[in-house]
């Protein structure tokens, strides 16, 4: 029933209820459009008594999820049902049901980019208002409002690793600042300026071992992967260390650890990987 809602915390409480309670409820998640549930048993029922609510478009099941459409006011939903769930609760990931690679492969990417593609939409119609402009007026890109809407434009792409940070941490379910904070090092200035001169020919070695001249603003790999790690590594440093200085040091040593290995080993490989997907998709189009 896709009537219009303004309760959205009524909305997010009777979508819980007509599931089978927060019991019921393993994950959830959502995109730009939908309320993601993975539900601990699913039934027909369940399903039509969801669709028949006041501010649901519809229901549909896939990859394991029961995927409430909503709409673009989703995001208010969500909050509500988080609040519900306590989604920080570790004890809510503990009995996921096993899906397919594919499936959770395609989940983490729908959780990770959804949230912020229209960002990325909303620069590429800049950029491509800009390049109209500049066919009708040549003489437009040499004026300081040209340069100035420009790097507005590439500024959400050029930053993309700050934007998977923080969703990818929700998603992986770890602290969004401290995954923040290493993708921040990776498009630091420094990092450009160390990269360039590596590319110039010069060695520059972090603890012996030489580093590679990697780039990473606008990257994609590098910082998914870092994260996903440093969920890991966040958890395990977390229960090893004394409660009283956990706060400060938690976050010490996953920066210290994540960002020199993905300098060092994750970036480099998942660069390599990018490369070969893409000389791969190259050579089937030229085929």
């Amino acid at each position: 029933m896709a009537n219009s809602v303004r309760d959205y915390e009524k909305l997010a409480v009777d979508i819980i209820n007509a599931v089978g309670g927060k019991k019921n409820i393993i994950k959830a998640s959502r995109c730009a459009t939908r309320l993601r549930l993975v539900l601990k048993e699913t039934t027909n029922q369940a399903k039509e008594n969801v669709s028949g609510l006041t501010g649901v478009i519809t229901v549909v099941e896939n990859g394991g999820q029961f995927q409430v459409i909503i709409g673009t006011h989703v995001g208010k939903v969500f909050d509500k049902v988080a609040s519900e769930l306590n989604l920080d609760s570790n004890a809510i990931e503990e009995d996921a049901p096993k899906t397919s690679i594919l499936n959770r492969i395609i989940a983490t990417m729908s959780a990770v980019f959804a949230p912020f593609i229209y960002i990325l939409a909303a620069a590429g119609i800049l950029q491509g208002c800009l390049i109209l402009i500049n066919m009708v007026n040549p003489s437009f890109s040499s004026t300081g409002t040209y340069e100035v809407l420009s790097f507005m434009s590439w500024a959400p792409f050029t930053f993309l690793p700050i934007f998977i940070a923080i969703t990818a941490s929700k998603h992986f379910k770890c602290n969004m600042f401290i995954a923040v904070a290493c993708c921040a090092a990776l498009v630091s200035p420094t990092w450009a300026e160390i990269a360039s001169r590596i590319a110039a020919g010069e060695s520059i070695r972090f603890l012996g071992i030489s580093l590679a001249e990697t780039t990473y603003t606008s990257s994609v790999l590098p910082p998914l992967f870092l994260v996903w790690i440093l969920s890991y590594v966040e958890r395990f440093v977390d229960k090893k260390l004394p409660e009283v200085i956990k706060a400060l040091f938690t976050p010490f040593i996953c920066m210290v650890v994540m960002v020199p290995l993905t300098i060092l080993v994750i970036g480099p490989l998942s660069d390599s990987l990018a490369t070969g997907i893409a000389n791969g998709y190259n050579y089937l189009f030229n085929s």
